[in-house]
């Protein structure tokens, strides 16, 4: 495992989120786009799937398919990606 060596203007790691599935059940594609460019992947499960986060824990995703994006929050007039 590498330590994080941190980022200018930022001081702590990356917010990491894991997916993770028996082996052959789960695909994830990464070329995708949406209409408010936020999409950063799909995946596609045919069985349960999990979703880890280390603050918050995992969350269970039934067989589908899920268009996984990025998090904005408006600040004024203007929006800007979450980065925590």
């Amino acid at each position: 495992m590498t330590p994080y060596a941190g980022r200018p203007g930022r001081s702590s790691p990356p917010n990491p989120h894991t997916l993770v599935a028996d082996p052959g059940t789960c695909r994830w594609t990464r070329g995708v786009s949406d209409s408010h460019l936020l999409a950063i992947g799909v995946f596609e499960t045919t069985a349960v799937a999990y979703l880890l986060h280390p603050e918050h824990g995992a969350t269970g995703c039934t067989p589908g398919t899920y268009l996984v994006r990025r998090q904005r929050e408006f600040e004024g007039r203007g929006a800007r990606l979450v980065a925590d």
